[in-house]
């Protein structure tokens, strides 16, 4: 699917920025045809379809690149950053930046070298010929792992394929092409914001900005240069942002995702910067999950994390994973096309997953009167690791 929207995407929107990172841009035509090189460099180094590569790399137009290259040829990727690869994750190949090798022994290893400018530091990967051709078409072969961020145990690698990715894009881009504004990219290349939703933002032609580590004055001059309208990040990005007391005049809507958001960030955002703003609920492993409208009332954002987007099914059970009546407090469980494969190296795990396709988020919660969510802590520690 990633090979077809990219090419798709570049003819659509050529040469239009599709990353932007400090002064360097890549075009949507240039992203499909380096991408095109790296994906033959991968095949002439022994990559088949259903390896998997490890990008021990900075979030940049190189992580972008090579991502998109793997899956052009049915290769698993997996965004692990810069320095050590996560516990118990064996590649078959590892990119990464000069610097001592986060590999495994007998593994192999490309190390890029520093950048210095277009097109950018590929020598090594990168071959000036045309991939292989496209490969039968397969909705459960794996295409990227997501990490969850590992604040309540060790970090593991949900699998996503091609059917989750495609949930995803329907729900995030439709049948619409060209549609998406510019957005600053405020977590991880690997994670799950990024690494599942690349498909809708090569199908809305959105430009994603990229910073090489969070920090809140970076993130400022990004959103203030380039008058980006939509600020989506953590609650505790977005009170950093606060805290630099930096006018956004530019903004349309602010999104706070990826951990419980306080009511009174939620309205300290909305008076600064005057616009509606929104609160997102999911695990990694779920895929999809819940969120607030712009147009709800302010306080559905502050006291709840929304109502199910369309195809996610919420459930609430108790201990036993017997459903609850309404109102009363019980485990949050997530359903949807999207949600994970399983883990990285393991099937199904049924400490994880219910017997009926739910997702166990370890977090706890009510449905109110109204059908918002009502988050209420943690259940004890036999959830996913969100």
């Amino acid at each position: 699917m990633l090979r077809l929207l990219a090419g798709e995407a570049a003819r659509r929107f050529g040469a239009r920025a599709a990353v932007v990172s400090g002064s360097m841009s890549l075009s949507f035509t240039e992203l499909d045809r380096l991408s095109d090189q790296v994906a033959a460099g991968l095949t002439h180094r022994g990559v088949r379809v259903g390896d998997l590569v490890a990008l021990a790399l900075p979030d940049g137009p190189e992580f972008v690149l090579c991502y998109l290259a793997a899956a052009k040829i049915g290769a698993l990727t997996a965004g692990c950053g810069p320095g050590k690869l996560p516990d118990g994750l064996r590649p078959d190949l590892v990119i990464t930046e000069p610097g001592p090798s986060p590999a495994p022994p007998g593994v192999e290893v490309i190390t890029l070298p520093v950048r210095r400018g277009l097109p950018y530091s590929l020598r090594g990967v990168a071959r000036d010929e045309r991939p292989p051709p496209p490969f039968p078409p397969d909705p459960e072969r794996p295409v990227v792992v997501a990490f969850t961020s590992g604040r309540t145990g060790p970090r593991k690698g949900a699998l996503f394929g091609d059917r989750q990715l495609a949930a995803i894009r329907a729900h995030g881009a439709g049948t619409r092409w060209g549609t998406g504004d510019a957005r600053l990219v405020t977590q991880p290349l690997g994670h799950l914001s990024f690494a599942t939703r690349l498909p809708i933002f090569l199908q809305t032609g959105r430009t994603s900005h990229l910073l090489p580590c969070w920090e809140a004055g970076a993130a400022v001059e990004v959103l203030r240069r380039h008058r980006i309208r939509v600020l989506q990040g953590s609650p505790r990005q977005l009170a950093e942002l606060l805290a630099t007391g930096a006018e956004l005049p530019d903004l349309t809507l602010v999104l706070s995702g990826g951990a419980p958001a306080p009511p009174g960030l939620i309205r300290a955002l909305r008076e600064r910067y005057g616009v509606p703003v929104c609160n997102r609920y999911l695990c990694t492993e779920a895929g999809l999950g819940l969120g607030t409208r712009p147009d709800d009332p302010p306080e559905d954002a502050e006291e709840s994390v929304g109502r199910p987007r369309a195809g996610v099914d919420v459930a609430i059970r108790d201990a036993a994973g017997r459903p609850v009546e309404e109102g009363e407090e019980g485990e949050v469980l997530l359903r949807s096309p999207a949600v994970m494969t399983g883990y990285l190296e393991r099937s199904r795990d049924r400490s994880v997953f219910a017997r009926d396709g739910f997702i166990r988020t370890g977090d706890r919660g009510y449905i109110d009167h109204t059908g918002r969510l009502r988050l209420a802590g943690r259940t004890l520690p036999s959830g996913p690791v969100s």
